[in-house]
C-alpha cells in the first residue's frame, strides 16, 4: 500500500438511531388538583375535630346548668357519683366526704377498680374501699373483663378479691374488649356474668360505652343486667338500651383526688337505688 494512502479518506458517520422519547406525564386539571386537595383537607379537619377538638369544645362551651366539680351537671338527676382506680393515685377520702358534704350536689357512690383479667390486683383497691366505706360512701367495686382470659378464671379472682359487705352496690363488669368475636365474648362474658350472680345473690352491672354495647352487646341475654352506660360530650346518652347509670364525664375535678376522675349520675328513684345494694 502506498505511503499515506488513505489517511485523508474521511470516515463514514455512523448514524446512531434517535432514542424514542418518554411519553409525558398526564398533568392534572388544576380544577381537579384544588377538588382533591381541598376533600383531603375536609376529611383531616372533620377526623381532627371529632378526635381531638369535639371534647373540648363541649368543655369549653358554655353550661346553662349547674357547674360543680369542674364539669356541667346534666338536669334532672340528683344522684351522683365517680369511680376511680389506681390512676387517681392515693386518694384523701376524708377530704373527699367533707368536699361532697359541703357541696349543693353531694357525690354519693364510689365505684372502684379491684380487678382485671385472672391475676391483676388494683394496687389501691383495699385502701380505697376501706377509707370509702369509713367516709360514708355508698362503694360499688368492679372488674375490667379481659376476653382472651378464661371467663371462670376472671370471676375466682374477683369472688376471691372482692369481699362485698351489706349496702354496697352489687358486683360490676367493665367490658370494653371484643376479643375474637362478639359470639364469643358474649358466651364467656355470660360464664363469668352467672358466676358471680351465683355468689353474691344479685346481677351483676355491665358497664360500656353505647357503640360498644350496641355492636357487641346487642343480645337479649344481656337485657336483665343493669347498664352503667358510658357516652361523653353529650346532653344525653344515646342509647336504646334502658340505663341506671351513666358515666358523663371523665374530667370531673374533686378536693382530695389529685387527678381528674369520671363522673356519673343514677337515674330512678331511691327504691331504685337500693336494688342495686348488697341485701
Amino acid at each position: 500500500m502506498p505511503a499515506g494512502k488513505g489517511k485523508n479518506k474521511k470516515k463514514k458517520r455512523v448514524s446512531v438511531p434517535k432514542k424514542k422519547g418518554r411519553k409525558p406525564f398526564y398533568m392534572m386539571p388544576d380544577w381537579l388538583h384544588w377538588l382533591i386537595t381541598g376533600a383531603i383537607i375536609v376529611l383531616i379537619s372533620i377526623c381532627a375535630y371529632y378526635l381531638f377538638l369535639r371534647p373540648y369544645f363541649y368543655r369549653w362551651r358554655p353550661c346553662k346548668g349547674t357547674k360543680e366539680y369542674g364539669v356541667c351537671l346534666p338536669s334532672g338527676y340528683l344522684c351522683y357519683g365517680i369511680d376511680v382506680s389506681h390512676h387517681q393515685g392515693k386518694i384523701d377520702w376524708d377530704r373527699v366526704a367533707l368536699s361532697s358534704a359541703a357541696n349543693g350536689y353531694p357525690i354519693r357512690f364510689v365505684i372502684m377498680k379491684a380487678t382485671e383479667g385472672s391475676t391483676f390486683t388494683d394496687p389501691e383497691f383495699l385502701d380505697n374501699i376501706r377509707a370509702a366505706r369509713a367516709a360514708g360512701f355508698v362503694c360499688g367495686v368492679y372488674h375490667f373483663y379481659n376476653p382472651g382470659t378464661s371467663p371462670e378464671k376472671q370471676a375466682e379472682h374477683y369472688i376471691n378479691t372482692v369481699k362485698l359487705q351489706k349496702g354496697d352496690f352489687v358486683p360490676v363488669v367493665d367490658v370494653e374488649r371484643t376479643g375474637r368475636s362478639s359470639e364469643d365474648l358474649q358466651r364467656e362474658l355470660l360464664v363469668f356474668l352467672k358466676a358471680l350472680e351465683a355468689h353474691y345473690g344479685a346481677k351483676p352491672v355491665i358497664y360500656s360505652s353505647t357503640k360498644f354495647r350496641r355492636r357487641h352487646l346487642s343480645g337479649p341475654a344481656f337485657d336483665s343486667y343493669p347498664f352503667w352506660v358510658a357516652h361523653y360530650y353529650v346532653s344525653r346518652p344515646e342509647t336504646d338500651r334502658p340505663w341506671l347509670m351513666w358515666q358523663f364525664s371523665d374530667h370531673a375535678s374533686v378536693a382530695g383526688i389529685e387527678e381528674y376522675t369520671d363522673f356519673n349520675v343514677f337515674k330512678g328513684s331511691e327504691a331504685d337505688f337500693n336494688s342495686l345494694r348488697i341485701k
